[in-house]
C-alpha cells in the first residue's frame, strides 16, 4: 500500500449534490457514466436484482446520451464497462447472461480504473490530451455470420483513444446470439503467473498482486486469491487478453476528499468494504523491477478456454515490459 497526504474536508465537486443530480441534466457519457456506475454499484448490492429494473433505471441515460445497454453495459462506453470487478464474494446467477457482464453474477461489484469518478485523472487538462486508451479496434456482438458491431462513443467526450479504425460496422440486431462477444486483441499465455492475496486493515480486499515466473511483482489481478486459483474441472487454458490502458498520475495533495464513496485515487484503489480509500492505493509493480510511466500499464483479463470459445475469470492491470516479454500473439476471441 502506498500513503498519500490528501485533505481531510468532506466537499467535492463530485459529492453528494452529484449522485442526486438530475439524470435529464446529463448529455454526454463523460458525465453519463459516472451515474452508470453509481446505479451498477448500487444494483449489483441487491440481492433481489432484476435487469428490467435496471434498464428502466438507465433508460434516460441512454436516452440522453445515446446508444443502448448490452447485458447491462453501455454500448458507447464499452471500454470502461467492461472493467468492471467484484467488490466482494460473487456467484454465478442462473441466467443466460455472459460472463464478460456483471449482470451474469450475484454480488456486488465497482468500476476502480474508471477514469470519470478519478479526479486526479480527469482533471487533466484537454490540451493534454487523451486520458484513456483502448487496444480493441473493434467489438462484436453475436454469430459471425450475422454480427453486431458495437457502437462506441468517439466523439471525443470520454477522451478515449481508439486504435485506427478500418472498417465500417456491420450488423444491426445486438440481441442476435447476444451473449457471444467477438473481437481480435493481443494475448499472453497465463503459464508461470502467480497471485498472493492483499489485506487492508487485516482484512482481505478483492485485489492480489501478480507474480511473473522470476516472482517478480508486475501488476495486480482485481480478485480474491481464492476464486482465481480454484481448480477448473474441465479441461481448459488460461490467458491474459489486452484490452486498454488509462493515464497514470501522481495524486494530487490538493485534492479534496469526496463524499462520493465511488471517486477514488489514480492507479489502483483499495476497496474497503463500502467505498474506496482515499489516500491509500495498492502499490501496482515493483519500481525497483519495472519503469513507471504515464501509460506503462496495461488493463487485462484473465480468460479460462473450454473448447471453442473463452470466459472470463477476472481483470488485471500488468506492467506492460512484463507483456512485451512474454510474447503476445493476436487472437480472435470468442468471449461467453
Amino acid at each position: 500500500m502506498v500513503n498519500r497526504l490528501r485533505s481531510s474536508s468532506s466537499a467535492s465537486s463530485l459529492g453528494a449534490q452529484s449522485q442526486e443530480a438530475d439524470l435529464n441534466n446529463i448529455h454526454d457519457w463523460f458525465q453519463g457514466f459516472r451515474r452508470y456506475n453509481q446505479l451498477a454499484v448500487k444494483t449489483s448490492q441487491d440481492v433481489s436484482y432484476n435487469s428490467q429494473d435496471f434498464a428502466k433505471a438507465t433508460k434516460t441515460l441512454t436516452k440522453n446520451c445515446g446508444g443502448q445497454l448490452i447485458h447491462g453495459l453501455p454500448e458507447a462506453a464499452f471500454d470502461f464497462a467492461l472493467l468492471w470487478c467484484p467488490a466482494g464474494e460473487l456467484s454465478a446467477r442462473v441466467s443466460d447472461e455472459p460472463s464478460w457482464s456483471w449482470t451474469a453474477y450475484n454480488g456486488p461489484v465497482n468500476f476502480p480504473f474508471d477514469p470519470t469518478t478519478c479526479p486526479d485523472v480527469y482533471a487533466a487538462p484537454k490540451s493534454d490530451g487523451e486520458i484513456f486508451r483502448s487496444e480493441v479496434v473493434q467489438y462484436h456482438i453475436g454469430p459471425k455470420d450475422a454480427q453486431y458491431t458495437v457502437r462506441r462513443e468517439k466523439n471525443g467526450s470520454l477522451r478515449i483513444k481508439y486504435p485506427p479504425y478500418f472498417h465500417a460496422p456491420r450488423g444491426s440486431d445486438a440481441g442476435t446470439d447476444s451473449q457471444t462477444l467477438r473481437f481480435t486483441a493481443s494475448t499472453i499465455s497465463a503459464d508461470g503467473f502467480t497471485t498472493e492475496q492483499l489485506h487492508y486493515q487485516d482484512k482481505e480486499i478483492p485485489c492480489c498482486e501478480l507474480l511473473n515466473d522470476k516472482d517478480q511483482h508486475c501488476g495486480v489481478v482485481m480478485d480474491f486469491h481464492a476464486p482465481i486459483s480454484e481448480p477448473c474441472h474441465i479441461p481448459a487454458s488460461y490467458e491474459f487478453v489486452l484490452l486498454s490502458r488509462n493515464l497514470r498520475r501522481e495524486p494530487t495533495i490538493h485534492t479534496r476528499r469526496p463524499a462520493n464513496p465511488l471517486v477514488h485515487p489514480p492507479e489502483t484503489p483499495i476497496w474497503d468494504g463500502e467505498r474506496f480509500v482515499w489516500d491509500q492505493q495498492v502499490v501496482d509493480f515493483d519500481d525497483a523491477v519495472f519503469a513507471d510511466g504515464p501509460w506503462k500499464m496495461l488493463n487485462v483479463m484473465l480468460v479460462k478456454w473450454v473448447g471453442g470459445h473463452a470466459e472470463r475469470v477476472a481483470i488485471a492491470r500488468m506492467h506492460e515490459d512484463v507483456w512485451l516479454a512474454s510474447g503476445p500473439v493476436r487472437k480472435d476471441i470468442v468471449l461467453r
